[in-house]
């Protein structure tokens, strides 16, 4: 019975040490990057001695001493995204593995208040702002020892040039309406509006009829509905999506009422997701670099833990992905 009791209790600092022959105040400076003074027979000794008792550091107790947890939190509107949220998060994850015991992905509470209080309640490590925090917000968290990567808000950075890039190639092929597909979500939308503001100012500069909106739920029925509203004075029409699963919605809309795509409907997506790129015809998209400005932000995130000063993160270069649907 003692021997499994024994085997039960969680391994400490002071069995690895034990085991290794060394103090404990050495095990700890040594698992914590701290051990340069020690030679390397030392290091080898605590570091087989914590793999063979599989040492696992308690984060709880690493938290006490700080001040602040080993998590990294990545903190995003409350809204709907596509996969490229799990590509952004995998990065985050890869690039600070050594660094951090855990990333959370957060999403915004209903005031910048209760986000804040939120955020400080996690006493996390750094934040990975994706779009939610006021300059206010961030010097609030900042003040208060959190880490907060980009350095600039991001919110115009992900969507300038977008519905310009949509336009111009809907518009390719001779005129035609514009439309604006949203997605039909319960949650809040913050990059919608400014697509949408920025498809009427290029049909304002170009002396065309303002653009108008259709909320397009994720299903084929929902897409299909939202054809029929959209086509409703005739074809053809030009539609510039939200993002990739509002366009693959009409796509499967315009499929179901039997639709030439692009010759009555033409849609063009955002994000260039892989799954888009599976639908015949292949989806037009706009490339908005994400997995780059990702890559960017992970690498600030990782110099500054290191206190490390890092490159500027590169401002998102966006491209049209030319498919088959417009």
């Amino acid at each position: 019975m003692e021997r499994i009791e024994e085997a039960r209790r969680a391994v400490t600092s002071h069995d690895v040490a034990r085991q290794a022959g060394v103090s404990r105040s050495t095990v700890s400076n040594i698992l914590n990057g701290k051990g340069e003074r020690y030679p390397d027979a030392t290091h080898q000794r605590v570091l087989a001695a914590a793999t063979a008792l599989d040492y696992r550091p308690s984060l709880a107790g690493r938290s006490l001493k700080s001040g602040r947890s080993d998590t990294i939190v990545v903190l995003l509107p409350n809204t709907t995204f596509g996969s490229n949220l799990q590509d952004a998060v995998d990065q985050v994850v890869e690039s600070t593995g050594p660094r951090a015991g855990n990333v959370v992905v957060r999403f915004a509470s209903e005031t910048p208040k209760a986000t804040r209080d939120a955020v400080l309640a996690l006493r996390p490590l750094a934040l990975v702002d994706l779009g939610v925090l006021s300059p206010e917000d961030r010097d609030y968290l900042e003040d208060r020892g959190t880490i907060i990567t980009p350095r600039r808000p991001l919110t115009s950075t992900l969507d300038g040039g977008i519905a310009e890039l949509q336009a111009d190639a809907l518009l390719a092929k001779g005129p035609k309406p514009l439309w604006f597909a949203a997605i039909a979500d319960q949650r809040d939308d913050l990059y919608g509006p400014y697509r949408l503001a920025g498809l009427r100012e290029y049909c304002a500069q170009h002396g065309i009829p303002e653009p108008r909106q259709v909320n397009v739920p994720i299903d084929a029925p929902g897409g299909a509905a939202a054809i029929r509203q959209i086509l409703a004075e005739g074809a053809p029409v030009g539609v510039a999506c939200y993002n990739d699963d509002v366009a693959l919605a009409l796509l499967a809309g315009a499929r179901d009422l039997g639709l030439r795509v692009p010759e009555e409907i033409a849609i063009i997506g955002v994000d260039n997701t892989r799954v888009g790129q599976l639908w015949s015809p292949q989806l037009s998209s706009v490339d908005t670099s994400f997995r780059e400005l990702i890559s960017g932000i992970a690498s600030d995130l990782r110099a500054r833990l290191d206190g490390q000063i890092a490159p500027p993160i590169p401002t998102p270069k966006f491209r049209l992905v030319a498919g088959g649907t417009h």
